[in-house]
């Protein structure tokens, strides 16, 4: 077997930072276990060392069962990076949006460019790379791993150590996120925050993998003293790692300042512990500064302290707070880190705090608190940190990552089912972006993968997807093949399928009833019902049949179709793995609620209702806008009608209509929605409902024909539009009631599994069969 290639800008066993001290335990460890693995980095010593000067010799060497290449650094601006660096520290939060630059990108460019890169290093990726079976790029933000990882990037998995950090929202680091083959995170808040920066399409490839720390438990009681400070005689409060204003100390320190002159009598001191340069020793009774201890040291605070207060925002990971679990000890959080916050709201290990007055009150709180519940916290989070925080659990997940487990499945070939060899599919039209084309695309694909001649054969065809399909005209069906035919409104091909005299399924995708489009387009009426006739006559030529919906398929057993099943249209996310529109996401994240509808501008879909209704939500709340993304004919009369609206009730300037839209755009669109609103009263499935969902965009929808049975619990239906106020204020609620929209999303994110290919698979696996009958 290949070894597999770790790439890290500096490697060594005396490096103390995060991301560093993963990388030497996770290569060395692995390496224990007998794989191969290589470490290419640079010859630079250290973070804290200039990147430009090549400090350790290059070349091969051998250290723990690890080969290392080192490869020496490249000269760079530093003046210039220095200056791009400061900038970028200096930006507040309010200023960083998702997948927008937070600085211009000829700045990022530099950042990139003048970053600690090695030329030497990327040629020998380019020229070696089919020597290994894998790579893993730790951690995110250096020019190494930015230039580095797009070179393998089918082989590449990426660890970012990821901070809610304005690096974290430089285009280069969303473009590594998305040309990774994996992302393995170390905690679920970590993976959580890179879903929020660069969107769901990189959660299929998204494992947390978690990050080791040793767990050994010193009894020791020999240390009693750490300088003046008698660790056993004391009640103190431990804060543990590198103490400055980025690890929020400075509010942690104003915090129990705060807390002592509301109880001067309390005798809970505050005890700081880790590198940095500023002191809080001089000015502040009771607080007391130990600078850099040793490792007894620490192991001596923690099995002395009340609790760990962690107050740092920035954190992918938090070894410190897994240490006091170990020991027993609860831990508090800053609320908005994701990665600490998670960890000790699902171990109950401790408690979350944001503001400097929640600081104040927890130091209150745990001078006051019974000894038993401290212990009780501290259990819970114990229990926690050994499921998620010891090294032979982890490394077991990196070796099943890597395919080193034994215990891994070989990879196996799919083989035929049956007897038929071919079977193909033929439907009206394929366009690019449509549900039941891309369903039909994804049902093409898992046939080939079993082994079937699978072709798509169509009438019309998108020039953006004509390479994927042939066209109908230029070569007819193998008669002996299984034949797939996706029937909606009717078309001449249906007289073709009908007299196929192979083996052939009907795939139902609903055709809208006529009474809709009747005042609007009545041509168009015809055209619908005509395919609703169609549909009773298709039943004694497909004994095989399923719809979208159960909805659908009791539509198809009401036609006559022998015991109907249900195929979902699959939605998977892995489709927005790319970057959304930079110039939406920057218009639309204007503080403004985004209200969003998409689908096609028709009758049934009643975007004149919903304009109406969005006419009463602003008098509720006028910083806001409706979307409507959907394809539409300026010269259809219902587009009419919905512009006279639009002007009716003086929304011109509150709504927007961008037609159709490519991925890009419509991602941009769903990533910034704080609500999908849909008033539609008729839909046959609803694949926009199911990507709402993988946006975690709450859902607000008329309670009608297959909605309830896609949507689930997974939002908020409401069963009349008699009065529209009410409707109005029921979607306001659902984008500002924080609780409620907590319960909707989680009921989405188990909801929308149900969609995947895999789950949606299963079913078509049940189709194929009885063809093969």
């Amino acid at each position: 077997m290949k070894p597999i290639a770790l790439v890290t800008p500096w490697f060594g066993n005396d490096l103390k930072g995060g991301a560093e001290q993963q990388a030497w335990q996770l290569a060395t460890r692995l390496a224990r276990r007998g794989h191969q693995i290589e470490v290419l980095t640079t010859c630079c010593h250290s973070f804290h060392d200039d990147w430009s000067v090549n400090h350790l010799k290059s070349g091969l060497s051998q250290e723990e069962g690890l080969k290392i290449r080192r490869f020496k650094v490249d000269c760079r601006d530093r003046a210039s990076f220095d200056g791009v660096n400061a900038l970028i520290l200096s930006l507040p939060s309010s200023a960083l949006k998702p997948g927008v630059s937070p600085i211009s990108l000829k700045n990022a460019a530099i950042f990139c460019s003048e970053n600690i890169n090695s030329s030497d290093l990327l040629n020998y990726l380019k020229q070696y790379q089919d020597q290994y079976q894998a790579f893993l790029f730790l951690p995110y933000l250096y020019g190494l791993i930015l230039n580095g990882l797009e070179i393998v990037a089918s082989r590449a998995f990426l660890q970012p150590c990821l901070h809610d950090e304005a690096y974290a929202y430089l285009p280069q680091i969303a473009n590594i996120f998305h040309l990774a083959k994996g992302l393995l995170f170390i905690s679920e808040g970590e993976a959580q925050l890179a879903r929020k920066l660069y969107g769901p399409g990189i959660i299929s490839k998204s494992l947390v993998t978690g990050a080791g720390i040793e767990a050994c438990v010193s009894n020791n009681t020999e240390i009693i003293q750490i300088k003046d400070f008698q660790i056993q005689q004391e009640r103190f409060i431990l804060c543990l790692g590198r103490r400055d204003s980025t690890k929020n100390t400075d509010i942690l320190v104003k915090a129990y300042i705060n807390f002592k002159q509301k109880h001067p009598n309390s005798n809970l001191k505050l005890v700081l512990a880790g590198p940095g340069n500023p002191s809080f020793i001089a000015s502040v009774p009771d607080l007391i500064d130990l600078g850099l201890v040793a490792e007894r040291e620490k192991e001596a605070l923690l099995a002395n302290c009340l609790a760990l207060f962690q107050p740092s925002q920035n954190e992918s990971y938090s070894r410190v707070i897994m240490e006091a679990w170990f020991y027993k000890k609860p831990a508090v959080a800053h609320r908005k880190c994701l990665a600490t916050a998670m960890a000790v709201e699902s171990a109950k290990g401790g408690w979350l705090a944001d503001t400097e007055s929640e600081w104040t009150e927890l130091f209150a709180k745990i001078d006051q608190i019974e000894k038993e519940t401290l212990t009780e916290y501290g259990a819970n989070g114990q229990i926690y940190a050994n499921q998620n925080a010891v090294w032979d659990n982890i490394i077991q997940r990196y070796e099943a990552v890597f395919g080193l487990s034994k215990q891994s499945a070989p990879v196996t070939t799919k083989s035929k089912l049956g007897k038929l060899q071919e079977i193909h599919q033929l439907l009206p039209n394929l366009a690019y972006g449509d549900a039941i084309s891309n369903h039909a695309l994804a049902i093409r694909n898992y046939l080939r993968d079993w082994g079937y001649k699978s072709d798509i054969f169509v009438r019309y065809v998108d020039e953006r997807v004509a390479h994927e399909v042939t066209v109908f005209q230029s070569k007819y069906i193998n008669r002996q093949a299984g034949l797939i035919y996706h029937h909606s409104i009717g078309s001449e091909l249906t007289d073709y399928a009908i007299a196929h005299p192979g083996v052939k399924c009907l795939i139902y995708h609903n055709i809208t009833p006529s009474e809709f489009f009747l005042p609007y387009r009545p041509e168009f009426a015809k055209i619908l019902e005509k395919g609703r006739n169609e549909l009773k006559q298709l039943a004694q030529y497909f004994p095989i049949s399923v719809g979208d919906s159960a909805y659908n398929a009791a539509e198809l057993a009401a036609s006559g179709f022998h015991e109907p099943g249900v195929l979902p249209i699959a939605t998977n996310p892995n489709k927005w793995d790319m970057s959304a529109d930079a110039q939406l996401m920057q218009q639309l994240q204007d503080g403004k609620a985004n209200l969003l509808f998409v689908g096609r501008l028709a009758p049934n879909k009643r975007q004149d209702q919903l304009l109406e209704a969005f006419a009463h939500y602003l008098t509720m709340d006028q910083e806001a806008r409706l979307i409507l993304v959907g394809f539409g004919e300026i010269n259809d009369p219902y587009y009419s009608h919905l512009i006279n609206t639009i002007e009716k009730f003086n929304l011109t300037n509150f709504v927007m209509l961008p037609g159709q839209v490519n991925d890009a755009q419509l991602l941009a669109f769903y990533r910034t929605a704080h609500l999908f609103w849909s008033m539609s009263e008729h839909e046959g499935f609803c694949v926009p409902l199911v990507e709402a969902m993988w946006f975690d965009v709450p859902i607000v929808a008329y309670k009608s024909t297959a909605i309830p049975e896609t949507l689930g619990e997974a939002g908020l239906m409401f069963k009349s539009k008699d009065d529209l106020v009410q409707v109005a204020a029921l979607a306001k609620l659902l984008i500002y009631d924080k609780s409620l929209i907590s319960k909707v999303i989680y009921a989405q994110r188990r909801r929308r599994e149900k969609f995947l290919t895999t789950a949606v698979f299963e079913k078509l696996d049940s189709v194929i069969l009885r063809m093969e009958e």
